[in-house]
């Protein structure tokens, strides 16, 4: 049977020395002092040797604990994972999918979870029928697959509580009704809840057609993609949460944490991962364990569905005031940014001077700060990583004011029409880069067009949605200085 596997991130290495033990990434020029055992762990999987090889040389260590350390590790890009673990014997699953009039997206679900390569005497099919007009017919009924009626619509948040309440797996498996899973979808997830404390794990969300135009766009920027990266948080500030289209929690973290909050009809999925967060328990996702997503194929459907989740930042900020949008803020970049965009408001070419002193000094910066974790770099890996970190802010920076400010930026182009210039190459530079990196097939243009409503949509939402709650911490931010 196969293990979990990992392997040294491309410009990672290990380094011992009189200070002790360290595992060094070269760009961006950071380290990590670690002890003994985890550095003997490191140099096991650097030299090809697999966890489970390591764990059998030494059968002291917690297997649960050192999974979440390489997984953690994983997610600070120090390690790369290569294989997901085999399992060796199967936890018990139900998989929960509410519905609401929706017969013909449902019967092609449940033929997915049907064709799953997960032991079907480990797994149970629970529908919650959540106030259909029309009650399902007997086919959806059969030995594994139980039906459960709300007689009157309760929302999603309340059915998936619904079938929680009957379920006896160890996990639960949240599906929506208009998905598809891959045939190794639970097997693919179930295995990383050998780490310790964790308490729910997500996994990668694909579109579902390709048809039009809106589907290919749909395929590559839906908000319930999460991208090909794993991200493991635990109790922190971030806003990070995983979609309940495609989340599996155990039994002990969903009753620990009362299950959804009924109230809600929107974002029900961001407030239980912060709750569950706030408990101590940890939260994965994983660009693994796939299924396709029946996204909204009609312009007028998918804007209203933008604008509907813009609408429930505000209660959940609320809720959680602790959780703030924190924008990691390096300061050579940052204030090269500040400089281009002062250019550009002015309309004077005089603040970009500033833009290449700026670039030096934080040459000087990295380069002393190789130094100091004893990694001598060229020139050009060091420019290089300077580079990448001014554009990437320049990046987040413009997605942050076109997410949230471009209708504003709009407003105050009548009074001083720079602010169009401003907007406009904010617009241009962050679609260009989530075109390049999302990859839509799609000519840019159309993406461009879709790209710029989604975001006026999504922001009047949030607008609305703090005039309505008369509180606006969905537009606080904290700041974090990176020091480069």
């Amino acid at each position: 049977m196969k293990g979990f596997a990992f392997s040294l991130a491309r410009d990672a290495y290990l380094r011992e020395d009189i200070d002790g033990f360290h595992l060094i990434s070269r760009h961006p020029p950071k380290m990590l002092r670690v002890n003994r055992s985890l550095f003997q762990l490191l140099n096991h999987i650097q030299t090809g040797g697999e966890l489970a090889g390591f764990h059998e040389l030494n059968p002291g260590l917690d297997r649960a604990r050192v999974l979440r350390t390489l997984l953690s590790l994983v997610a600070k890009d120090y390690l790369k994972l290569e294989t997901i673990a085999e399992l060796v014997s199967y936890p018990a699953v139900s998989i929960i999918v509410p519905v609401h009039n929706q017969p013909g997206d449902l019967r092609e679900c449940l033929a997915s979870l049907q064709n799953l390569d997960y032991p079907r005497n480990r797994r149970e099919i629970i529908v919650v029928d959540d106030g259909s007009r029309e009650e399902l017919s007997p086919e959806f009924s059969s030995p594994n697959i139980r039906v459960i009626r709300q007689a009157e619509p309760g929302g999603p948040a309340a059915a998936r509580n619904t079938g929680a309440a009957g379920a006896s797996g160890e996990i639960f498996a949240f599906l929506d009704a208009d998905c598809v899973a891959g045939k190794s979808w639970l097997r693919e997830l179930v295995p990383f809840f050998q780490a310790a404390g964790l308490g729910a794990a997500g996994g990668y969300i694909e579109g579902y057609r390709r048809r039009t135009l809106l589907d290919r766009y749909e395929s590559a920027a839906s908000p319930l993609n999460m991208g090909n990266r794993l991200r493991l948080e635990g109790k922190t500030v971030s806003t990070f949460y995983v979609p309940t289209a495609n989340m599996l929690v155990t039994r002990e973290c969903f009753m620990s944490t009362d299950g959804f909050n009924s109230r809600r009809r929107l974002g029900e999925d961001v407030d239980f991962c912060w709750r569950l967060r706030q408990l101590g328990y940890s939260l994965l996702y994983i660009p693994a364990g796939s299924v396709a997503h029946k996204h909204r194929n009609r312009p007028g459907e998918m804007l209203r569905r933008r604008f509907q989740y813009g609408t429930s930042e505000a209660s959940l900020y609320r809720a959680h005031c602790a959780k703030k949008k924190t924008f990691v803020f390096p300061v050579f970049a940052g204030l090269s940014f500040l400089a281009l965009a002062m250019a550009i408001l002015l309309l004077n070419p005089y603040p970009l001077a500033a833009m290449p002193l700026l670039f030096l000094a934080d040459l000087w910066h990295r380069s002393a700060a190789s130094r100091k974790i004893k990694t001598s770099l060229a020139f050009m890996p060091l420019a290089g990583s300077a580079f990448r970190t001014h554009f990437s802010f320049i990046y987040f920076a413009c997605f942050h004011l076109v997410r949230y400010y471009l209708v504003l930026i709009i407003g105050l182009g009548f009074l001083w029409y720079p602010f169009w210039f401003f907007g406009g190459l904010a617009v241009i530079d962050t679609s260009a880069v989530d075109y390049r990196v999302k990859k839509p097939e799609l000519l840019y243009p159309v993406f461009l067009f879709f790209y710029i409503l989604e975001h006026l949509a999504y922001q009047l939402g949030v607008l609305l949605g703090c005039v309505r709650a008369g509180y606006f911490g969905s537009y606080r931010l904290a700041f974090r200085s990176s020091g480069f």
